[in-house]
């Protein structure tokens, strides 16, 4: 049985995992105490949370670190590449599959879980054997951070209508040089966000800065 975990990036604070991505690499380290006879892989996933922001380390990194604390013997596999959630999945499926799982746990939080399901189906789809572990329920009764999440999503199918299910390459070269997340200066953010944000680029900041209070 050959298990791979999958910890999605998340907010870093002083070269540490903090809040949700705490939690999913928390779990991740757990899973492996409790079914010590799988083979399991961890793939931990992210660079920063903008291409206009630098840290220490990767968040990749940092999980990579605070999980081999924990866990000195397992193997921990980066993607440190993506700055956002879709890039996290559209990033690590190659290396994924290069290890060629019987199974993907992608650990989330109840709030997160619907617009990750919708990612992992078309990124993913029928690729990869994956499956939802779900962390926490914490924020999942936040008014603004479950709109925000809405709105995430439906700006997701926006952009990525014209890929394929499972077209990863798709994904990543739309993701590079055809959204602000990675073509900044290039790809206009208020253009973009008000082509596809529900309530345009000003509601997207609003939304973006409710979250970070959070």
């Amino acid at each position: 049985m050959k298990t791979i975990l999958f910890v999605l990036g998340g907010k870093v604070v002083n070269n540490a995992p903090t809040s949700h991505f705490l939690l999913r690499t928390q779990a991740a380290v757990q899973y492996c105490i409790d079914h010590p006879s799988e083979a399991v892989t961890i793939v931990v996933s992210g660079r920063w949370t903008s291409v206009t922001e630098r840290y220490v380390d990767t968040e990749a990194e940092v999980a990579k670190q605070y999980i081999l604390t924990q866990l000195p013997e397992v193997t921990v596999v980066k993607e440190d590449i993506s700055v956002e959630l879709i890039g996290n999945y559209a990033f690590s499926k190659p290396l994924i599959a290069a290890l060629s799982p019987d199974t993907v746990i992608i650990f989330t939080s109840e709030v997160n879980k619907p617009r990750n399901e919708v990612i992992a189906k078309r990124i993913f789809a029928d690729d990869l054997p994956y499956k939802f572990n779900v962390i926490t329920g914490e924020h999942s009764d936040n008014e603004v951070l479950v709109a925000k999440e809405r709105d995430a999503t439906t700006l997701f199918e926006a952009v990525f209508e014209h890929v394929e299910d499972g077209d990863d390459a798709a994904f990543r070269t739309t993701l590079l040089y055809k959204t602000p997340y990675y073509f900044k200066g290039i790809v206009d953010d208020k253009d973009f966000f008000d082509t596809y944000w529900q309530g345009g680029f000003e509601n997207y900041i609003s939304a973006r800065e409710s979250r970070k209070k959070l």
